[in-house]
């Protein structure tokens, strides 16, 4: 009977542990996004609006009557507004490879061409000469667009395995001439994206919330 217990015992220690570690592992802050591997590498592709936070930066449902100005369809459920520069948002998530990041924006404008974001990868040096793609807009249509005058869109700075950070950020935007984001894309491969990429990517999400965990945790007391 001792050694029964002892090993209980031993099994019910072994499993807090490790279940702390997983109540403590870092997960992504964004809260949805799609992964695919596509031309052999890997891509995260994240809607503007799941930042883990904004500044100055508005969205569709903010913005109503802005919204219904732009064209259908975006492809996420909302969209990210620049009404002025000096805004951004942030967004941290996982990348399970280290090396080369070629990223990509889905992006329009108010204006009919001529505005611009800002998008860095791990660095707040944001700028024309800095760590930031430069993401030109089109018009009023969707489209996908990569780093000004940067050839296949390559970061200035690489991906990290594990936690990453993103920062978007208007470079021109003003009442009228209002830039819009879609989704970004971040890809260890080079290529340029389509909406049919989009779609066909599998949705994600954080792994085991805690809600979850405590669940599995008074199923293996009850079995011990």
């Amino acid at each position: 009977m001792r050694q029964a217990n002892l090993s209980t015992k031993l099994f019910i220690t072994g499993m807090s542990l490790f279940l702390t570690i997983l109540f403590i592992r870092p997960v992504s802050a964004v809260k949805e996004w799609r992964e695919s591997n596509l031309e052999g590498g890997w891509q995260i592709w994240i809607s503007a609006i799941d930042f883990d936070s904004v500044t100055a930066l508005r969205t569709g449902e903010e913005e109503k009557k802005l919204a219904n100005k732009a064209q259908d369809p975006w492809l996420a459920k909302d969209l990210l507004i620049a009404q002025a520069v000096g805004g951004f948002a942030d967004y941290t998530f996982e990348s399970p490879v280290a090396g080369d990041a070629y990223i990509w924006g889905r992006v329009a404008d108010f204006r009919g061409g001529g505005q611009s974001w800002f998008i860095v990868l791990n660095s707040l040096e944001i700028g024309d000469a800095a760590d930031s793609l430069i993401i030109d807009t089109q018009g009023p249509v969707w489209t996908w667009r990569g780093g000004r005058d940067i050839p296949e869109s390559k970061s200035p700075t690489d991906l990290k395995k594990g936690n990453n950070t993103v920062r978007i950020q208007p470079r021109e935007a003003a009442p009228d001439l209002e830039a819009l984001f879609d989704v970004f894309m971040i890809s260890s491969e080079p290529f340029k994206p389509t909406n049919e990429d989009y779609e066909k990517a599998r949705d994600a999400l954080p792994v085991e919330p805690a809600d979850k965990l405590a669940t599995t945790w008074a199923t293996i007391k009850r079995r011990h």
